[in-house]
């Protein structure tokens, strides 16, 4: 009997040995399964941010697109050029993450593609408004193909989310099968002895600590989402699957009126009120078809966030499902954003685009309005048979009518040097009533067409300003030719300047057509005009009142404007800073030393032979000795021929231009001495120190002022 025992025992003792062994075995193997599926589903939840994080980078790239296509500011694209650095190492990252996933992996490529696509759209919509304007970028931005490519770039990323929410369902019954076998395992063996039981109660306590983590987890997770939501820009509002509210972040709390707190529980339409802003009628919740249909929702153009306070405000915002386990739609959310400023700079371009087509077709009108004339009076020199007074007479007309488009011209390189900030001032102690004496010169000939009646009040001492006497007369020739076109004829116009305090006080008033009152604050604008009736008399490019401004403004003074109302006249008043006098006598800037006339022997040299021939004849009529080159080559052969006194270059000539030119003459042995004079339709502060720098005395703008050039041919001696 005792060997039986003794037997019984050992195979007891050996029994409770291979079970021992085979719990430990069974409990190291279901340890392992365990690790490995928390670390699947850890995995899973990595793929699942970075999807997000890719589509968030995709989003942040679209939006700043949007914003400089609507307003230009370069700033915008802050955000896409963050994501250009952005997305391929987010690529590359969830190309690495999900190797483990050939299904999940096979996809990648059309994800690449889809932001490919997406960042080539937005590209092309950003070339566009950089190189042809808001129109261009927009007919893109509106076609849909933006839209398109997104929603493609979404369905990739919501196409692989479904397969890792997939294989996260898997990985959890995995993982439930693996605990299951092992608890059943430490059961039996625990029926035989304690050790099996310990071991239970160890993986028990394991399991334990693992279900406290994973709650750890889960709850650090949602702590993150809701810090997540609070802190972007947008209103974020989610909803259950009823569509009651369950969530505001505080943007969406400041837009709407409402807390949190409040509106928890309640309807989305109660809290989120939408209506159209034409027609003031309700619009349909887009969250609610999010949870109806399951799709991603965009609202309505022209749609008002009422607020619960009754403020209202332009909003732009999209609706998408919340979906649970199972791909089951668990509730909303709902981004939306206040775009107010939005629409006040989409009416601000619709406006300038506005104030540019009228400012095109008035400086259309401008310019063809002296080319009639200037047709007519060579119709008539045809004409006239050489009947001097006829000729006389139509001379007259063309001078004043090239004088008009010379003006025109001036005027638009003006607003070019004025908004570059390149307009250069020679300022100098200049005497007022002076300057505007040369105003006067100006606006002469308008004033003897209009039969105005002027009368001119002048100090009785001289008023002495530090300003640029060429361009302070054209501010107030700007203000008289205004008070002169805008008058009926024989009207009256009265021009004043006085002293006040430290003060000058230039005032022009006129009998004209006034300025209504809501044109006042507008009226130094560029393209602004108040009249835009069809009278040739009235017409302008609106850009005198608004040079005036700035000229006036660079000199430290100021100008305004008042008017009674439409018919009453109008009064504009231009206050600059005195200085003191200069002790000497002061250049009067309305008087020319006169130069005794003398025969100079003078080359012309343009590639325009009319413009050559026709300045060619007008000097030898003068009684100088000329000669022509069409070229710049021939420039410098004639030139050296023979050795002019003057040449008169044209800049863009062939074979050589007039720099060129002008280098070679000063190169030589006899071209130390020639006066150099630049003569091109070319006039901006470059183009004169190119001039300068090639060796040129003057540089003198196409067409010459016949007095201009006679001052520079007396000149040298």
């Amino acid at each position: 009997m005792k060997y039986p025992i003794d037997k019984m025992y050992r195979i007891g003792i050996a029994v409770a040995l291979v079970v021992t062994a085979g719990n430990t075995v069974l409990a190291v193997q279901s340890t392992r399964s365990l690790y490995q599926s928390a670390s699947e589903v850890t995995h899973t939840y990595v793929v699942f941010d970075a999807l997000g994080e890719l589509l968030s980078s995709a989003k942040d790239a679209e939006t700043g697109e949007r914003g400089f296509v609507i307003t230009g500011d370069p700033q915008y694209l802050q955000p896409y050029h963050m994501a250009l650095g952005i997305l391929p190492e987010r690529l590359r990252s969830l190309d690495t993450l999900t190797r483990d996933n050939p299904r999940e992996h096979a996809r990648f490529p059309e994800l690449r593609r889809a932001i490919g696509e997406k960042l080539e759209d937005m590209r092309q919509s950003i070339a566009l408004r950089q190189d042809e304007g808001f129109a261009a970028a927009e007919r893109l931005v509106t076609s849909g193909r933006g839209k398109a490519t997104m929603d493609g770039l979404r369905a990739q990323v919501q196409e692989m989310v479904n397969d890792e929410d997939a294989r996260l369902v898997d990985r959890r019954v995995r993982a439930l099968r693996h605990r299951d076998f092992a608890l059943t395992g430490l059961v039996l063996a625990g029926l035989l002895e304690l050790l099996t039981l310990a071991a239970l109660l160890y993986l028990v306590r394991r399991k334990v600590r693992v279900r406290e983590a994973a709650a750890a987890a889960l709850n650090q997770q949602k702590e993150w989402f809701r810090t997540t939501l609070a802190s972007i820009g947008d209103g974020v509002i989610t909803t259950d699957i009823d569509g009651r509210v369950a969530f505001l972040n505080p943007v969406a709390e400041a837009l709407t009126g409402w807390r949190v707190d409040d509106a928890a529980g309640h309807p989305l339409d109660v809290v989120f009120d939408i209506i159209n802003q034409d027609t003031r009628e309700r619009v349909p919740n887009p969250a609610m078809r999010a949870l109806r249909d399951g799709v991603i929702v965009g609202l309505a153009n022209h749609s008002l966030l009422v607020a619960r306070d009754g403020t209202e405000r332009p909003i732009d915002d999209c609706a998408a499902p919340i979906r649970g386990a199972g791909d089951a739609i668990v509730g909303s959310v709902l981004v939306f954003r206040d775009i107010s400023d939005r629409r006040l700079a989409e009416q601000q371009v619709r406006e300038a685009d506005r104030r540019k087509d009228e400012f095109l077709a008035v400086l259309a009108h401008e310019l063809r309005n002296p080319l009639a004339p200037l047709h007519n009076a060579l119709s008539v020199v045809r004409l006239s048979q050489n009947d001097p007074a006829a000729i006389e007479r139509v001379g007259g007309i063309m001078e004043r009518q090239l004088r008009q488009m010379v003006r025109l011209i001036d005027d638009l390189l003006d607003v070019s040097r004025i908004t570059s900030n390149r307009l250069e001032l020679r300022r100098e102690s200049s005497d007022l009533s002076a300057v505007v004496h040369l105003a006067l010169e100006t606006v002469g000939p308008l004033l003897r067409e209009s039969g105005h009646s002027l009368k001119l009040v002048l100090p009785p001492s001289p008023l002495h300003v530090d300003a640029d006497p060429t361009r302070m007369a054209q501010a107030f020739a700007n203000l008289l030719g205004n008070a002169i076109k805008y008058t009926a004829p024989g009207g009256r116009v009265w021009l004043t300047v006085e002293r006040d305090g430290n003060e000058a006080v230039v005032t022009v008033r006129d009998t004209g057509i006034g300025i209504p009152a809501d044109k006042i604050d507008t009226i130094f604008e560029m393209f602004t005009q108040v009249d835009r009736s069809l009278e040739g008399a009235r017409t302008g490019l609106g850009i005198g009142l608004s040079l005036t401004r700035r000229i006036v403004e660079m000199h430290g003074g100021a100008v305004s404007a008042s008017s009674p109302g439409p018919g009453a006249g109008s009064e504009f008043v231009v206050r600059l800073p005195l200085v003191l006098a200069p002790s000497g006598m002061a250049r009067d800037p309305a008087v020319t030393a006169a130069a005794r006339r003398q025969r100079r022997r003078v080359l012309v040299a343009d590639d325009n032979a009319d413009a050559a021939d026709s300045l060619a004849m007008m000097l030898r009529m003068m009684g100088h000795q000329l000669a022509v080159a069409y070229d710049g080559s021939e420039a410098l052969s004639e030139g050296e021929r023979f050795r002019p006194e003057i040449a008169l270059l044209d800049i863009g000539m062939p074979k050589l231009n007039g720099y060129d030119v002008a280098r070679a003459i000063r190169a030589s042995e006899w071209g130390q001495q020639i006066v150099l004079v630049a003569l091109t339709g070319w006039g901006q502060d470059e183009d004169r120190r190119r001039s300068q720098d090639a060796g040129f005395d003057h540089h003198m703008v196409k067409p010459v002022d016949l007095s201009a050039l006679e001052s520079v041919l007396n000149a040298t001696g």
